[in-house]
């Protein structure tokens, strides 16, 4: 099932390479070797502001196969910042919204090193999201969201996103809440993203608590893709 992740969470090396200014003493400019993910703060680096380089060796992810590819995802990380893997650019940014991805697979080799350089004006700078290896297939899910719906004494989900990639077929897309399928679509994968909103039908039955959801990408009874969340859906269910 995927996406199948590895998470990268240490050791890192983590350098302070200039120092703007600081709040109090110093902390000593020296290499630490730190767990992420982390703010800087909590590696050492309280009250330094500056620029640090973040690096992380790892292996190859194990046996790719033709319909896969492999993704670097860095999920919360100082807007100011620098990716390099095995000293190729992989992007620099001024003003990245703490988020940020990138297609790897053939960048890889049997040992690799991630290096990151992150700028930061306060001390909550650094990689304070996880990082991780992600193998995903060439077509996926991306920017999912699922909200509740409630029409007289009807309650539906209303399910968008975009499926990005290539896919020499059709795709399907299945909602499922509990265990039943409330919903079911078809969808051609795109490169740039094609994007897709369902409504289910309504849910039946009393809901305690929150209403597990997921999103699954099907391609020919194989999931490409999954994506699971927990919906607030006072007092309804789907019937089991």
């Amino acid at each position: 099932m995927y996406p199948h992740r590895i998470r990268l969470r240490g050791p890192w090396e983590c350098e302070p390479l200039a120092q703007a200014s600081t709040v109090g003493d110093p902390p000593p400019l020296r290499t630490l070797r730190i767990s992420l993910p982390c703010h800087w703060r909590d590696a050492g680096l309280a009250g330094f502001t500056g620029r640090v380089r973040f690096r992380r060796r790892f292996g190859y992810p194990g046996r790719i196969d033709d319909y896969e590819r492999v993704w670097l995802t860095f999920a919360g990380v100082t807007s100011s910042v620098e990716f390099r893997l095995n000293d190729q650019l992989l992007g620099r940014f001024e003003n990245l919204s703490e988020r940020a991805e990138f297609e790897v697979t053939n960048l890889l080799g049997t040992r690799n090193e991630l290096v990151v350089e992150a700028e930061s004006s306060n001390d909550e700078g650094g990689l304070w999201g996880e990082v991780a290896l992600e193998v995903r297939c060439t077509a996926y899910l991306r920017g999912i969201q699922v909200l509740p719906e409630k029409e007289c004494d009807d309650v539906r989900l209303r399910v968008s996103g975009e499926v990005v990639g290539v896919c020499p077929r059709h795709l399907e897309l299945y909602v499922v809440a509990g265990r039943s399928t409330v919903a079911y679509s078809t969808i051609e994968a795109t490169p740039n993203g094609r994007p897709f909103q369902i409504t289910t039908e309504p849910l039946h039955g009393t809901w305690q608590g929150e209403c597990p959801v997921r999103v699954e990408l099907v391609n020919a009874a194989s999931v490409w893709f999954a994506y699971e969340t927990q919906v607030s859906i006072a007092g309804e269910r789907p019937e089991e």
